[in-house]
């Protein structure tokens, strides 16, 4: 098939959103199809292209999925990455013109557009801002032929995406997902700990992700803070600049020496920093209020790349991660807020190596039925798109 992948937002990114388009990108192409990435040509997202210098490797995906940028018109909009609405006008347009077999969209207005024209669309959406008035159009489109579907990752968001007139057979429930090829590397943890120079003499607890408060960071620093005493090393992978430093200021304050500050890496690099770990964090702070994510809705990817690394896992028993993760078999999960048992399971981990090589293979497992190949399979198939 010929499918285009659109976003409305900047290609390349550092948030979650854009790394799921070009996973889904990833996931359509290694079907074997011919897939092509859409997105705005802003200032802002030519200076990322600048400054990331290799967009595919930024990502982690194939170098035969292409990328087409189509110019913002406005001032106003070349000047913003929000007001995109001649873009997306131009994307559907792009996709009709290519008399595409499907175009999976990762915006309101796109899609929207698309089915108008008459180009069969899928829209994927994890939102639970159902007022947005560019969502209302999917609402009344929802009906046509070409109009496909609308995925997203929870039974609650589908519940009322239906309740609000979307035909249920046209709402699908999929979990994010996973490149296993990725992980199909080295899996000595010495060996990478030598190409990336960390240490070879300590144990390492690896974090890899965003630096937000939501997600546990400040949990983390008081596990190592409690730990201190113990030959390990925790090491942080990924953030902004400001995340980076305002954490860095956290430790300096509390005399917390045994952090180390990767900073952001390219996805491809990801893998690489989770085989050198002999354990791996993400712990949630639910005491504080969750600007970034739905702590019932969300589906991090971040929990599939963690269970392909084979290494084990220590998180927080929120709705996101126990329905995947199970305590004591494939990961160990501790309630919300509880640093002591952060504390308890990173040291038993560390120290039962049976135990961790037992719930890593058990994730490890269990993490092949999440891959986007799996994904955009059940896509394809159970919303009914035409091969």
């Amino acid at each position: 098939m010929n499918i285009i992948v659109t976003t409305g937002g900047n290609i390349p990114s550092k948030y979650a959103h854009s790394f799921n388009v070009m996973k889904m990108a990833q996931g359509f192409y290694k079907l074997g199809n011919d897939v092509k990435v859409v997105a705005p040509m802003s200032i802002p997202s030519l200076i990322r292209q600048l400054k990331s210098k290799d967009v595919h490797s930024f990502y982690g995906i194939d170098m035969g999925i292409k990328i087409k940028y189509i110019p913002v018109f406005s001032l106003k909009a070349l000047k913003q990455s929000n007001d995109f609405v001649q873009f997306d006008y131009s994307a559907a347009k792009y996709c009709k013109k290519l008399n595409v077999d499907l175009a999976y969209c990762r915006s309101y207005r796109i899609p929207y557009y698309c089915v108008k024209m008459g180009v069969p669309t899928i829209i994927e959406t994890h939102t639970t801002n159902y007022e947005h008035p560019d969502l209302q159009g999917i609402y009344e489109v929802s009906n046509d032929p070409n109009f496909k579907g609308l995925v997203t990752i929870s039974e609650d968001i589908k519940k009322e995406h239906i309740r609000r007139g979307i035909p249920e057979r046209k709402v699908l429930v999929l979990e994010d997902g996973i490149d296993l090829d990725r992980f199909k590397i080295n899996d000595n943890r010495h060996f990478w700990r030598k190409k990336l120079g960390l240490p070879t003499n300590m144990n390492l607890v690896v974090y890899c992700g965003h630096l937000y408060e939501e997600k546990g960071i400040e949990h983390i620093l008081l596990t190592a803070m409690m730990l201190s005493k113990e030959n390990i090393l925790f090491v942080l992978v990924g953030g902004f600049s400001k995340d980076i430093n305002k954490w860095k200021e956290y430790c300096k304050k509390e005399l917390i020496s045994n952090v180390f500050f990767v900073g952001f890496v390219n996805n491809s690099e990801v893998p690489k920093y989770l085989k050198a770990a002999d354990a791996l964090m993400m712990p949630y702070n639910t005491k504080v209020n969750f600007e970034v994510m739905d702590v019932n809705t969300t589906s991090p990817m971040k929990l599939f790349e963690y269970m392909a690394s084979n290494r084990p896992i220590i998180s927080t028993t929120i709705p996101a991660i126990s329905k995947v993760i199970e305590h004591d078999k494939s990961g160990m999960l501790v309630e919300p807020n509880n640093i002591n048992k952060l504390s308890e399971y990173v040291l038993e981990l560390i120290k039962n190596k049976e135990k961790s090589e037992r719930v890593s293979m058990n994730a490890l497992n269990e993490v092949k039925n999440y891959t986007w190949n799996e994904r955009c399979k059940k896509m394809i198939s159970k919303l009914k798109v035409e091969t």
